[in-house]
């Protein structure tokens, strides 16, 4: 009685063409994403951007700010100034503007655990941001009509009357104009001697481009979109309250 082994058939010919393309495709593939994540040298210049661009996006759409375990995809600011009133000479000034977040940004750059209170600024234009793109146009125009000499209460108001759709929105954005207000006034009474009349701030906000333009346009290039907010009365905070903050300012 006669055994036969079994053979492994042989690939035909179209498997093999077809193992053969796709290996193509796949180191080429790679190759090309190797180039697009690459830093800059003469050899990827000599491709160019623009080429690369055309086969990643918008299919991959990838840079190395995106694999990056620090990526930033959004950055937020906050901004403030002061008009402060010296009592012993009746002399007022305005001061100029402060960028509290760059402000925050340089002292806390070698802070590997900084504290929660540093973030502060930050958060309030994160807030704020959310509440302004809740708005609708009418309400936005609103807030930058300055309330010095009438209570905030009506700048609430009136937002209400421009929009009934917006009621949830209009309370956020109250919420965190009183919170700005404070911020401001007291960051101001802990960086200039003097009475604090009225305050203003603004808030920016700037996002990572698009993966075309990414590799020539860090988020640090861009520009912050700004959304302007007119002057609102100094607040007087606590003695207790405005030590606290006099030592976060000075921190």
């Amino acid at each position: 009685m006669s055994v036969t082994g079994t053979q492994s058939p042989h690939a035909r010919p179209w498997q093999r063409t077809l193992v053969v393309a796709l290996a193509v495709v796949a180191v080429a593939h790679s190759v090309v994403l190797a180039f697009w994540l690459a830093p800059r040298s003469p050899l990827r210049d000599a491709v160019g951007d623009r080429t690369l661009a055309t086969y990643v996006n918008p299919y991959f759409e990838q840079s190395w700010s995106a694999l990056a375990p620090n990526a930033q995809f959004a950055d937020e600011s906050f901004t403030l100034r002061a008009q402060v009133k010296d009592d012993a000479t009746g002399t007022i000034t305005m001061s100029e503007w402060i960028d509290v977040t760059a402000a925050e940004d340089r002292a806390l750059r070698r802070d590997v655990d900084p504290a929660r209170v540093h973030a502060i600024a930050r958060r309030l234009a994160t807030n704020l941001n959310g509440a302004m793109f809740g708005l609708n146009p009418r309400q936005r125009v609103l807030v930058r009509e300055s309330y010095t000499k009438e209570p905030i209460e009506r700048l609430g108001d009136r937002l209400y009357s421009a929009g009934t759709d917006r009621r949830a929105a209009v309370q956020s954005y109250v919420a965190y104009d009183t919170m700005a207000t404070r911020f401001a006034s007291m960051y101001a009474r802990a960086r200039f001697d003097g009475r604090i009349l009225k305050v203003q701030y603004r808030i920016g906000r700037r996002t990572v481009p698009s993966g075309a333009t990414r590799a020539a346009d860090a988020l640090q290039g861009r520009d912050f979109h700004w959304f302007e907010f007119g002057f609102r009365r100094g607040f007087a905070a606590s003695f207790e309250a405005q030590t606290a903050f006099d030592d976060y300012v000075g921190a």
